[in-house]
């Protein structure tokens, strides 16, 4: 099945950041790319006083865009990918929902970051609306100075807590595995009382108050019959059970043992009315020196309807 992957681009060094890692992701052969540059009109006003705005033409600035999109365009295709380079205009985090949805796209590729840089952009604005709204997985890219070219993806991590939520993050975990002749490492952090946060909060009962070597136990055995399960399917499988804060916890395993990817849910245990990105998944993002792909664990009742079509326009190949 050939994957489709939406690409938001703005122009910016930051943005294409994730370029490099679409690869390891989205194979040349089996993937097609929509590159979409959604603009904003006050964004060419930043410097000009608002009386200024209606007497300028920004048609020059539209022409830049479509130029920019088009050599990225030729760069791709020279790589052996199907592209579509796609222009737009609105509001930057929705429509990126919008025509992923209109063009039936399987992922979003992007990073935490873009034109304004890593101080003004952080996660929390673009990347954090779309991660919230998107139905499709989300493929995030933390862009950092100096960052080191891309190597192949032999490690990936998926944090588990022992919900179905969670655990649907395994399925594209896997696939990426075989693709990539991979390994699984499955991690399961312990948590106590003092490391509950909100997401716990309203929750009608409480894991029971056991040792902390029953826990570890039980998430052990947990962890051990997904693995058999991976092992089974001729994925290499790898467990670890540590005890913390679930998102210092990955961090800690991902800076600890090279690992090159991690997939996972945007909720998990305490479920869909609290777990919403902003929690665990967030804080994973903020830390993590590696890509994330998030899967958004829907509640099928509120699946998000298709969005009607857009007014993105299919620029002409060169």
């Amino acid at each position: 099945m050939k994957r489709k992957v939406l690409v938001p681009l703005d122009g910016s060094p930051f943005a294409e950041r994730v370029l490099a890692f679409l690869r390891e992701i989205a194979k040349p052969g089996n993937s097609e790319i929509l590159l979409v540059h959604v603009s904003q009109p006050s964004q060419y006003y930043t410097a000009l006083v608002p009386d200024a705005m209606h007497t300028i033409d920004i048609s020059h600035w539209r022409q830049q865009a479509e130029s920019y999109l088009l050599r990225i365009t030729e760069e791709m295709q020279a790589e052996g990918y199907t592209v579509t380079p796609l222009m737009t205009e609105g509001d930057v985090a929705s429509t990126i929902c919008d025509v992923a949805d209109v063009q039936d796209a399987d992922l979003i590729a992007m990073t935490t970051h873009g034109r304004s840089g890593i101080e003004k952009w952080v996660l929390g604005s673009v990347a954090d609306r779309v991660v919230r709204s998107a139905r499709q997985p989300v493929f995030l890219v933390r862009p950092q100075e100096n960052q080191m070219p891309v190597g192949s993806i032999r490690r990936i991590l998926v944090p588990l807590d022992g919900s179905q939520l969670a655990e649907r993050a395994l399925t594209e975990a896997a696939e990426l595995a075989k693709s990539n002749r991979s390994e699984i490492w499955l991690l399961q952090s312990v948590e106590f009382p003092e490391y509950w946060g909100e997401e716990y909060a309203g929750m009608h009962s409480l894991p029971a108050m056991i040792s902390t070597e029953e826990q570890e136990i039980a998430a052990r055995e947990y962890l051990l019959q997904i693995a058999e399960r991976l092992t089974s399917e001729q994925i290499p499988a790898q467990i670890v059970v540590t005890t913390g804060h679930a998102a210092s916890a990955i961090s800690d395993v991902v800076a600890d043992n090279d690992i090159d990817l991690i997939v996972m849910s945007t909720h998990g245990r305490s479920g869909l009315s609290r777990w919403v990105f902003g929690s665990v998944a967030e804080k994973v993002v903020r830390l993590a020196e590696c890509p994330v792909l998030l899967i958004r664990a829907q509640d099928p009742q509120s699946e998000k309807q298709k969005a009607d079509p857009s007014q993105a326009v299919a620029l002409p190949l060169p």
